[in-house]
């Protein structure tokens, strides 16, 4: 008998389940247990009957490629040969298939790659293809030579695009910076890192490539993927130890690249650049902000939720922001490269006037610029300021722009945001350009004084100190004016004006049923069990698993906190978690003994004085989440902070040179009404004194420090000043911290007493501090 069944068995004709695409041997028992087991007999029978046409007319018709579709389908060689050896190998037939000599791959680093290949029945408009004149120009230039593949520095810049970046052709950029490195360092098989210092090399190999008749489009990539290769470095903590100024010299190049990049654009017509807005065919303003009136009802939902402290999902907390970004591109027309240099400090700088807040772009990627945001965005931009900022960069990360990404980075790129936003709503994305193109149209029946209005206002040109020297109401009128063009009109679901409803109308008459009211429906704790099935059902939450398993996870993070927050000082063996959890009572969906084992880490011990991270912004004054404001004529210019403090945390350090009290006591005597920038302090016997009277100060005269800025205060310090000795650069130097009294939220202005009382301290006539 197992004989029969094993010939029965080895004889059945394999079928495809078209539900599941897997392969069955008996599709009918198959469908009766798995994939339709709710379905009556009669529709199991003609999805049976269904699969096996399916599986014929495969057979007869689909089993056979030929390879001049092949051909068409796949333009690289690469790519259609290795698709041909996996196609055979799989059992299909290729018909036309070129001998088997033609199939061979030549190695990859003598292949002519992407950049450089073009095929002539499908013409490429990539502006990474050039031609093959361009080609030969490049070869005899030297331009197309290239380190090894296996090139250490080359192979970890791969990881980096591959898996920390996903970028998707990665090998193009690759093959960029490993071309300019040859350029720059012509002998030996690993690329060093000397480029930094070779700016007068890099200027010539993008002249170079000016000269091989290369497009504007290429020559920026090439210098896309070079900072890109920069970013990279920096991430290599490994480089960094071995050369402790690989990130300030990273930062130097950067900015001799973002120069040699506004030439690039210089020599390009900017006449035609110009006329680019213009063109006729392009879509509307109307059209473009389509992306704002479909999103917006669950923006509001969302503004609703975090203004009465709902819980809010990173998924929902990431569409807030894209929201927001989208504002800026599409109702105020901003280039994306403004709006990623958009600064925590450009937003507390933010003045009202007529009705509207006006904000100034002075550190974006573009020209500066300014724009007149209504009262209702302001609310949404300072609700996200607050609310999902704060989270996004917590208390250890450094970043100053205004809009951060989950990972706590500064966003990378608004264009890619755009498209995602787009792409959630499965609609089709608009780029900022079309947006100013429409609005260039749209103004052409203006007067010339007007279009002019509206250029500064969308930047068209790069005069940054003309732009920023333009009135605030005239700001915002243009911003009227642009609200009143042809294509958009104050009714057009695009505005905010009804923000004040957010949450209340849409709940009452289309209630949402998301994991917010999930969670409120099914509260998670500690000792709480996750709803049972029927349960999600009668309250009316879909059957699926989804939000189950979200609840289970969110209960599981809470154990493994409360688990990790009983042993703070030493380092819990197995069998101590194991019972704390039996005493718990917990009997699932808990963390196993050694992972909270593996996941402890010792509480912080480490002092003021060997604090890295604190030398480093000493050193550098790289201070984050901190902004100098003017409160007006009578205080004059102070510091905010802009991101959360905790008790304890040090927030800057008083910069400046160290004298003997003495000499500072001089220095006083001959100061009158001018702001007496000089901090007294008793280090030891030695009565010592910080003179930060010179800004910018000599060692970094590029910036205004903020500790200098703080305000003195008696009544309701925040802050305290600390001595402390710490190694900078390698010396041993007297520094005075400021260490936060209590907590500090954002927007707090920050103030500290030095506590004459105190003996470290002389306190010699603090009353100048007031100034």
């Amino acid at each position: 008998m197992d004989v029969r069944d094993q010939k029965r068995s080895a004889e059945r004709n394999i079928v495809y389940c078209l539900q599941c695409h897997k392969p069955q041997e008996n599709l009918p028992v198959h469908l009766a247990r798995v994939c339709m087991k709710k379905s009556t007999p009669e529709e199991r029978v003609q999805e049976v009957q269904k699969a096996k046409a399916s599986n014929r007319e495969w057979i007869r018709k689909n089993r056979t490629w030929n390879y001049n579709k092949l051909c068409e389908l796949l333009p690289d060689r690469r790519s259609r040969i290795t698709m041909v050896m996996e196609l055979l190998r799989r059992g299909f037939f290729i018909m036309n298939q070129p001998q088997e000599s033609d199939m061979v791959l030549e190695p990859e680093d003598n292949s002519v790659d992407a950049a450089t290949t073009t095929t002539p029945t499908t013409p490429s408009r990539d502006p990474q293809t050039v031609s093959p004149s361009v080609r030969t120009k490049m070869k005899k230039a030297g331009l197309h030579d290239k380190f090894p593949a296996q090139a250490k520095l080359l192979v970890g810049f791969k990881k980096y695009l591959t898996v920390s970046r996903r970028i998707p052709n990665w090998q193009q950029e690759v093959d960029n910076v490993s071309r300019f490195l040859r350029y720059v360092q012509p002998t030996g098989s690993e690329p060093s890192l000397d480029f930094l210092s070779k700016n007068k090399e890099t200027e010539d190999f993008l002249t170079a490539l000016k000269h091989t008749d290369l497009c504007t489009a290429t020559i920026l990539n090439y210098i896309k993927s070079i900072k890109r290769f920069l970013e990279y470095l920096t991430a290599r903590l490994d480089l960094r130890k071995r050369h402790p100024r690989l990130r300030t010299d990273c930062q130097s190049f950067t900015d001799i690249l973002n120069r040699l990049r506004k030439r690039v654009y210089k020599t390009h017509n900017d006449k035609t650049c110009d006329r680019r807005l213009f063109v006729d065919g392009a879509p509307c303003i109307k059209d473009c902000q389509t992306i704002l009136r479909v999103a917006k009802p669950d923006f509001l939902r969302i503004h609703g939720d975090l203004l009465m402290g709902k819980e809010v999902s990173n998924t929902e907390k990431t569409l807030y922001r894209y929201y927001c970004e989208a504002l800026l591109v599409f109702r105020h027309m901003q280039r994306p490269g403004a709006v990623e240099g958009l600064t925590d400090a450009d937003w507390v700088e933010r003045i009202s006037q007529g009705g509207r807040v006006v904000i100034g772009f002075r550190k974006g990627k573009t020209a500066s610029m300014q724009i007149a945001l209504t009262q209702e965005e302001e609310a949404c931009f300072q609700l996200y300021y607050k609310q999902i900022r704060p989270e996004n960069i917590g208390l250890k990360k450094f970043c100053q722009s205004f809009f951060a990404s989950s990972s706590g980075e500064a966003v990378y790129s608004v264009s890619q945001d755009m498209n995602r936003l787009h792409e959630m709503y499965k609609m089709a994305p608009f780029r900022s350009q079309n947006v100013r193109r429409a609005v260039g149209k749209a103004a052409q029946k203006l007067p010339a004084h007007q279009q002019e209005a509206i250029s500064h206002y969308l930047a068209y040109n790069s005069g940054a100190d003309q732009q920023l020297d333009r009135k605030p109401q005239d700001i915002v009128d243009v911003a009227i004016l642009l609200d009143s063009l042809e294509g958009t009109s104050s009714d057009d679901d695009t505005s905010l004006a009804d923000l004040s409803t957010a949450g209340i109308g849409t709940e009452q008459h289309a209630p949402r049923k998301d994991f917010s009211a999930f969670v409120a429906r099914f509260p998670v704790s500690l000792e709480g069990q996750p709803p049972t099935k029927k349960q999600r059902l009668d309250s009316g939450f879909p059957e699926d698993r989804v939000f189950y398993d979200r609840w289970r996870a969110a209960q599981y993070a809470q154990r493994e906190k409360y688990l990790l927050s009983h042993f703070t000082h030493r380092m819990p063996t197995a069998a101590k978690v194991a019972r704390l959890i039996a005493q718990e009572g917990w009997k699932a969906n808990y963390p196993k003994p050694e992972e909270i084992e593996r996941l402890w880490k010792p509480a912080p011990t480490g002092t003021i004085e060997t604090d890295e991270v604190i030398i480093k912004c000493v050193s550098e004054q790289t201070w984050t989440g901190l902004a100098i404001k003017d409160f007006g004529d009578e205080e004059g210019l102070g510091v905010v902070a802009t991101r959360p403090f905790s008790k304890g945390d040090i927030v800057c350090d008083y910069h400046g040179k160290v004298i003997r009290a003495a000499e500072g006591m001089a220095m006083m005597k001959g100061l009158h009404d001018e702001a007496k920038y000089l901090f007294f302090f008793k280090a030891g016997q030695r009565d010592l004194c910080i003179d930060a009277q010179n800004v910018p100060c000599d060692c970094h005269p590029n910036t205004d420090t903020v500790g200098r800025r703080i305000k003195y205060c008696s009544k309701s310090p925040n802050l305290e000043p600390v001595h402390s000795v710490l190694k900078v650069d390698g010396e041993d130097k007297y520094v005075i911290l400021f260490k936060a009294l209590q907590d500090i939220s954002i927007d707090t202005q920050l103030k500290f007493y030095s506590g004459v009382i105190i003996r470290s301290f002389l306190g010699l006539d603090l009353d100048w501090l007031n100034e």
